[in-house]
């Protein structure tokens, strides 16, 4: 699976409610979106808002070039 489309699922699932590895058990993702779901479990807030605006901003960014999927 495309490395940017993994990091948009995992961001987007956050956004959603999806907390921890459970939720994205059932997807073979890539060691890059396994460590963003990392970061998003962190246990700093200032940690997990960094990590989750730097994710939304690449999807706005892909969504905007028409590159995302």
């Amino acid at each position: 699976m495309d490395p940017a489309f993994e990091h948009a699922y995992v961001a987007v699932s956050y956004c959603l409610g999806a907390r921890g590895d459970e939720a994205f058990e059932c997807w073979p993702l890539g060691a890059s979106a396994r460590s963003l779901v990392r970061a998003l479990g962190s246990a700093d807030r200032e940690t997990r808002a960094v990590v989750l605006a730097r994710e939304v901003a690449r999807i706005v960014m892909a969504l905007e070039k028409g590159s995302l999927g």
